[in-house]
């Protein structure tokens, strides 16, 4: 088991890792045997095409322009029109492209105008491409043999087709949107035009295949991936002539050579001046003879890095906006971006390598010039530019900043790596998740991509700063024992022990003392011990919201952790992560025990219903406007009060709605399991008190799962009777009106939620804009089980003193078709400062709440200033269907999503909400934050939902975890010279 789960962590090396096995849903994990056996049969069948003398081609056709398919010959598509030859695909590859799979694509067959108009195949488009880099990350890919049959791809005519692809695209005014120029950038770069080398990724490709042929040759190989200079043709000579193997000495010298031409002096020029003497426009001609100019000087190396990205992104502009460029110029402007960009990364590696002793203010000039490179190849955007530019240039300015200035500044610059990740992965991310179960090189792609880019640089010089800004406020990370410089993240604090783990493979369980190595956190996440991710997603979905609740640690882990743990997987560790953000995972042993004492996961928190406030009497049905703050605990729980009192405010911002009182459901529970049998209720006391007599914790997990699967069965099959229907069509009725094509979000509302201690944030099912009388008491059904899936017991039944008094309430709230929704805290949830106002918000329904790349900001109360986070980059939205339910689409990619009148409105919604609506007091007598979920259409706010944000008390009062910010020396006198050179880590 655990050697199978090293080989699904496929990559640790480099600036980011990839886990290519998606992470599975607990309730999903025993239903997956048919899902594997199609994987595999589609994996073997690519396999094959790689082994076949035809590839995934029958046979060789002439394909003439007016549909005709004819047999190989002389002039046979005279008659019809002209035509190209090549391959024509085998029935296995029709098959793999009927379910979705367009592989072994031919670009002299695409139809450009397939990508252009008003609704382009993007997805087609991105196939393509992800395809392109498969050729040469795995040796031809599906046509590693097929390149020798002759006549089955012709290059010159893929060449044709490729420029025809992308003349396209620049001719079409919706490509010049800015949440479409890296997509088309990335176009360029990887369809083969006329002329393309690709030297970088050729000489990646090369290292790494003889890294697979020569063990000796990794340390090389990863030098030549992380940290490339221009001595590394010297270095693969002289390990060639020393210790290399005769058999590959070939490979060795080509290598070697193609190091040399990457990094001579005049392969950018060349380049550029080829590209000039391809046009005819002077405008042109002068913009890149410039540029060449600019890479031929012997100017300083940071001033001419800095003037080489200011190109591209003035470049970047050009091309966004209308002018007077033809479309093959355009085209040549790309190309010559590309230029500049490889320009970039040779020069800044040479600076670096020749600067190591450059001051800090240097390198954050560095990490500007590299940022705005970012920007100019559409890593970044617009946005994402200026609020970097801006915190730079802050610092900068500040002349001596405080030492903890300094190290938010770097902190804040920290965010670049995810934003530049982000951005690739909003397109491609889904085709790769897709291609995943065709190959793992798949899972390659937007890694590989980055680290041939700025970005690898831009953290190399921001791993240093941040290193010393982390010693001179005295944040320190320490693992197994020493202390490590790394770009490491806190997101929730908490100190746990647990065995360190990867995700689970298919059809087993994530351990509740896992400590996981995770992509993200997914909304399905069962409670666990604690969470090291490699990307963020939305810091307020449900499932973070519950992490910080119960105090699982969670932190974002950068490369050099990684590098560390990886040899530790299966090892029992303890994990803390400070509200500071400092950092310790540690060998589990006797030495912790003084620290934990006695207690576990399971009893740290005890969460019991109040049942002197309980009416479980109430069997009426009520309109949402006529529940108030004090029904909660009594008829219904706080979901349904909290809002009820909300619409009492605000009528018009809060839906319509229909509430079903707990004591519903408990009448329910009084029909017979069986016929003869007991009463279903009387039947759940005594199994839990069954379970919790039970000492084996196998055994345990058996009977709870087999206990909760009968209950949730029997809630979903049996029949409420006729009078419910008749009582639930009446409330319908007076609420929404007589029509049966009202859509309404049936959601969970139990009696143990928002509690001093615990959440319960998403734990219970919600059903989106159900329509139809039987549909909805269905989905009734559904959500009435809901609170007893394996993953809410998990989280909240088990640690009950009183399990069974789990009663749902249900609403039905008429459903808003919200182009932009998502969630508001009235805090920094980093910091826990109230005059700042946590936001996170993606397009469509039910935004940012299931952990998807939101928009993440945060709001000043006073003044209004924003302050950029994250840029919302999940692929997909959720949109509701006339007809009920709701599907994805495609997600715009827009780079703001909230307007500044939008983001006003939540401004003076907190102070409100502040204002009329009291909320529990945390242990040190204060009032919690506010936690409000909310849509917008059209500009109108709708408001679905207000909680108290509940934080885990004992992280905030471990002594431990104290005891880690203690030992941080005073830093508020301390000011940081920008003219001295970073402190030198330990070695």
């Amino acid at each position: 088991m655990f050697q199978a789960n090293m080989r699904r962590f496929v990559m640790m090396t480099g600036m980011v890792m990839v886990l290519f096995i998606p992470v599975f849903p607990l309730h999903t994990a025993l239903a997956l045997g048919a899902e594997e056996l199609d994987a595999a049969a589609l994996k073997n069948t690519v396999d094959r095409f790689k082994l076949e003398a035809r590839g995934p081609f029958r046979r060789i056709r002439w394909f003439c322009n007016d549909g005709s398919i004819l047999p190989t010959g002389e002039y046979v598509c005279r008659e019809h029109g002209g035509g190209r030859q090549h391959g024509q695909w085998s029935k296995q590859t029709l098959a793999l492209r009927a379910q979705g799979y367009l592989v072994a694509n031919v670009l002299a067959a695409v139809k450009p105008a397939d990508f252009t108009g008003a609704t382009p195949n993007l997805d087609e488009l991105k196939q393509i491409l992800l395809e392109r880099y498969l050729i040469g990350a795995d040796d031809g890919w599906v046509f590693r043999r097929a390149r020798f049959y002759r006549g089955a791809l012709q290059s010159e005519d893929e060449q044709v087709a490729a420029t025809k692809i992308l003349l396209a695209l620049l001719a079409d005014p919706a490509w010049r949107a800015p949440e479409r120029f890296l997509l088309l950038r990335e176009a360029v770069r990887m369809l083969p035009l006329p002329g393309d080398s690709k030297l970088a990724s050729k000489v990646r490709q090369a290292s790494s295949d003889l890294g697979e042929k020569d063990a000796g040759f990794h340390t090389l190989r990863v030098k030549i991936h992380g940290m490339p200079d221009e001595l590394d043709a010297a270095r693969v000579r002289a390990y060639a002539r020393d210790s290399g193997s005769p058999s590959l000495a070939t490979s060795y010298e080509q290598l070697a050579r193609m190091l040399d031409a990457l990094y001579a002096p005049d392969t950018g020029i060349a380049r550029l001046k080829q590209l000039a003497a391809d046009s005819r426009n002077r405008d042109f001609k002068r913009q890149i003879g410039e540029a060449a100019e600019l890479l031929g000087r012997g100017d300083d190396p940071a001033e001419t890095m800095t003037l080489i990205a200011s190109r591209m992104q003035s470049w970047r502009r050009l091309l966004q906006n209308r002018n007077t460029y033809s479309v093959e110029d355009r085209l040549r402007l790309l190309q010559a971006s590309l230029v500049l960009e490889q320009e970039v990364f040779v020069r800044g590696n040479r600076l670096l390598e020749s600067s190591p002793q450059d001051s800090r203010a240097s390198r954050l000039v560095w990490l500007r010039a590299l940022g705005a490179a970012l920007n100019g190849a559409g890593m970044l955007s617009g946005r994402q530019w200026l609020a970097f530019h801006h915190e730079v240039d802050r610092l900068l300015a500040s002349g001596s900043p405080a030492a903890s200035e300094y190290y938010a500044a770097l902190s804040y610059l920290a965010r670049i790596p995810q934003w530049a990740q982000r951005s690739l992965e909003f397109h491609f991310s889904a085709t790769v998740g897709r291609w995943s179960v065709l190959t793992p090189l798949a899972g390659h792609m937007v890694p590989e991509r980055l680290r041939n880019s700025p970005l690898l640089l831009y953290s190399r010089v921001l791993d240093q700063l941040v290193a010393d800004a982390g010693r001179l406020v005295g944040i320190r990370h320490r693992v197994f024992g020493r202390e490590i410089d790394s770009n490491v993240r806190a997101l929730n604090p908490g100190l746990k022990r647990g065995v360190l783990l990867l995700p689970p493979a298919k059809g087993e369980y994530f351990r509740p003392d896992g400590i996981y190595i995770l992509a993200s956190t997914t909304q399905d996440l069962p409670p666990v011990a604690g969470i090291i991710t490699l990307g963020e997603g939305s810091s307020l979905s449900h499932v973070q919201l519950l992490a910080r609740n119960m105090g699982i640690p969670n932190l974002l882990a950068d490369d050099g952790l990684l590098r560390v743990i990886r040899d530790h997987i299966g090892e029992r560790v303890v994990l803390a992560v400070s509200r500071r953000g400092s950092v310790e995972i540690d060998k589990d042993g006797p030495q912790w025990d003084s620290v934990f004492g006695s207690d576990t996961a399971a009893d740290q928190i005890n969460i019991d219903a109040d049942m002197t406030r309980l009416n479980l009497n109430d069997h009426a049905m009520y309109a949402l406007r006529r529940i108030r703050a004090e029904d909660s605990g009594r008829i219904v729980g706080p979901k349904a009060a909290n809002l009820g009192e909300l619409r009492s405010h605000y009528p018009k911002m809060v839906p319509p709605g229909l509430v079903i009182p707990f004591g519903v459901f408990r009448r329910y529970l009084e029909q017979p399991l069986f016929a003869g049998g007991p009463a279903v209720f009387d039947w759940m006391r005594s199994e839990y008190a069954h379970l919790d007599n039970i000492t084996d914790k196998l055994m345990r997990q058996r009977e709870t799962s087999a206990f909760l699967a009968r209950l949730r069965a029997w809630i979903i099959t049996s029949d409420p009777g006729a009078r419910f229907r008749q009582q639930l069509r009446f409330g319908f009725g007076s609420v929404f009106g007589k029509g049966d094509n009202v859509g309404v979000f049936v959601r969970s509302d139990t009696n143990v939620e928002d509690l001093p201690g615990f959440n319960g944030a998403g734990l219970n099912l919600t059903l989106p804009n159900v329509v139809g009388m039987d549909a909805i008491v269905d989905a009734i059904k559904q959500v009435w089980a809901s609170p007893f899936s394996e993953r809410a017991y998990a989280w909240r039944q088990s640690h009950m003193i009183h399990p069974e008094h789990v009663y749902p309430a249900v609403m039905l709230l008429q459903s808003f078709a919200s182009e932009k929704s998502g969630v508001l805290v009235t805090e920094d949830v980093d910091t826990g400062d109230r005059n700042w106002l946590s936001v996170a918000v993606s397009e469509g329904v039910g935004g940012a709440v299931a952990g998807q790349a939101a928009e993440e900001i945060r709001v000043e109360r006073a003044t209004g200033r924003v302050r950029l986070l994250a840029q919302a980059s999940a692929p997909w939205r959720v949109k509701l269907l006339e007809n009920g339910g709701v599907e994805k689409v495609a997600a715009s990619g827009r780079e703001q999503l909230l307007t500044a009148a939008e983001t006003e409105q939540l401004r003076e919604l907190s102070a409100d909400v502040v204002r009329y609506f009291p909320l529990p007091r945390d242990e040190a007598g204060a009032p919690m934050a506010a936690d409000i979920e909310f849509g917008f259409r059209h500009g109108h706010l709708a408001l679905f939902q207000l909680r108290p944000f509940i934080e885990s008390p004992r992280a905030r009062q471990s002594e431990a975890l104290i005891a880690m910010d203690r030992q941080l020396p005073g830093v508020a006198g301390i000011k940081v010279d920008l003219e001295q050179a970073p402190q030198a880590g330990a070695p």
